[in-house]
């Protein structure tokens, strides 16, 4: 990406530092389920008046739950498990003076997708006036991305990912081999 930032209140894809984007990768996936699909950090600085009012985040796993995608937050196992939340908050440091750096400002909407594939982005906007009431009605901002948002938007390549991820089914023959294995170990 160029060192123009995007318009105020759209999300533009950033490239940065893998090895940064590894490391998140790293300490999230232990907080989410083996087979989740997708799992989102998004952290919005909130505005009150014109002046900042704290930071929303929303930590979310994307898994598939019979067929259906559903979102799970995983934020309070992160921000419960402290070894973890200082790396995580040391992490998004660098990752948002390594933005500050290349843009000339800091991002108010900083969005880290990681996927099940190993696939890995950062997203980021500017200009955001988004106040702690938005956040907490409904309907929920448009610059709000957690994994109910991934789900809405990007459910065909969410469920891509899902096919590509899950293994396919044993075939008839090797259900056959498996099943005739288990009676000769049996005795029968």
């Amino acid at each position: 990406m160029t060192p123009t930032a995007p318009k105020g209140g759209e999300h533009a894809l950033w490239e940065g530092s893998p090895a940064l984007l590894t490391e998140l990768r790293d300490l999230l996936i232990t907080h989410v389920s083996e087979g989740t699909l997708r799992v989102v950090l998004q952290q919005l600085m909130l505005r009150e008046g014109g002046r900042e009012a704290g930071v929303h985040e929303v930590i979310d796993a994307v898994v598939d739950v019979g067929g259906n995608l559903v979102a799970f937050p995983v934020a309070g196992s992160v921000r419960e498990d402290q070894r973890a939340a200082d790396r995580l908050d040391a992490a998004l440091t660098r990752l948002r003076a390594e933005i500050t750096e290349e843009m000339g400002a800091q991002p108010e909407g900083l969005e880290v997708i990681i996927d099940g594939d190993g696939h890995r982005e950062v997203r980021i906007a500017f200009a955001l006036e988004i106040s702690p009431q938005d956040v907490a009605g409904r309907p929920a901002p448009p610059a709000l991305h957690d994994g109910a948002h991934h789900i809405r938007h990007a459910a065909p390549a969410l469920d891509d990912l899902r096919d590509r991820l899950t293994p396919p089914p044993p075939s008839l023959l090797r259900r056959w081999w498996d099943a005739l294995r288990g009676e000769s170990r049996r005795g029968v």
